[in-house]
């Protein structure tokens, strides 16, 4: 009978996995019941792995959102070779225990090289983290196709359209990321809207006698009072709040109500000094999501036929 793998065992896969990239730095761990059931062991275990994980600082557990692969100093890495052949050779003692012969155990390699070579390579690109992880899933789950994250900040130098079969991306980022695709075509646009929640919030304050909306670039904080005016009537007042932005931050201040996106960062204890904040999160346009998989679908099928 096989033996589930043990704590350590466990710890060092999910390390191994880490360290050569397997699990990006930002990237989101697949559920302790996911990792147990391919890894052959139980929740409670990988649990415990990744706790390990956490207290090294290796990923950081973000309750109800999961588990998420942080940055560290640490230099030393894992040649990905050597950790596969490690992974190779347990796969392979456990098909001798059951009984494969090696004709069969190739066989079965075989079809999954045929499976790992038809798989689509994607990548979703936003600009702040919160937003990356949570238009990742959005786009993961319309489109049924394995979703890599790209910050953008990350991405400067690349040419994503070469590293992933198609890239996409919110139609307000089109234009940051025209410098890192060689071909705009190969972008599939995502049509974001705002969460039903946040535009209750927004309807709520209709009567108020001004909103501010804040952004942390020009064109972020047109985008925001596009959105915002299609709920509310009265001035908007749009703010840039960013490392390099021209406005002054004391503008909040006193502000009935002020409308954030997530990449924009307030100033410490604004809260006190406003009404209330509307904090915008963004979901697919319902219209869009059912035709996000054939567009997909397109893009790559485009790609392809072009050589």
């Amino acid at each position: 009978m096989d033996v589930a793998p043990g704590l350590d065992e466990v710890y060092r896969r999910l390390l191994d996995r880490v360290l050569t990239g397997f699990y990006p730095v930002g990237s989101k761990l697949p559920s302790c019941r996911a990792l147990a059931a391919e890894l052959g062991s139980n929740s409670s275990t990988v649990d415990r792995a990744i706790g390990r994980l956490a207290a090294s600082g290796r990923v950081r557990t973000v309750p109800r959102r999961g588990t998420f692969v942080e940055q560290t100093d640490d230099a030393g890495t894992v040649d990905g070779r050597d950790v596969v052949a490690r992974e190779l050779d347990e796969v392979l003692v456990r098909a001798r225990r059951l009984g494969f012969t090696a004709a069969e155990v190739t066989t079965l390699v075989e079809h999954a090289l045929d499976r790992v070579g038809s798989m689509r390579r994607i990548a979703v690109v936003e600009c702040n983290e919160r937003d990356l992880r949570h238009v990742q899933e959005l786009v993961q789950r319309a489109s049924g196709v394995e979703v890599q994250p790209v910050l953008l900040a990350d991405a400067a130098g690349r040419v994503l359209d070469e590293e992933f079969d198609a890239v996409a991306c919110p139609i307000f980022h089109l234009n940051d990321i025209a410098d890192l695709v060689r071909e705009l075509d190969q972008v599939v646009e995502l049509n974001l809207v705002a969460s039903p929640s946040a535009l209750r919030r927004l309807i709520g304050v209709r009567l108020e006698e001004r909103i501010v909306v804040v952004a942390p670039s020009r064109r972020g904080v047109q985008w925001m009072i596009a959105t915002v005016g299609q709920y509310y009537a009265g001035p908007i007042e749009g703010v840039e709040v960013g490392p390099d932005s021209p406005d002054d931050p004391a503008r909040l201040d006193g502000a009935p109500v002020l409308v954030v996106n997530n990449a924009a960062t307030l100033p410490a204890g604004i809260e006190d000094r406003v009404g209330q904040i509307i904090p915008i999160e963004w979901e697919l346009d319902g219209r869009f999501t059912t035709a996000l998989r054939s567009r997909v679908e397109s893009v790559i099928s485009a790609r392809l036929e072009a050589g």
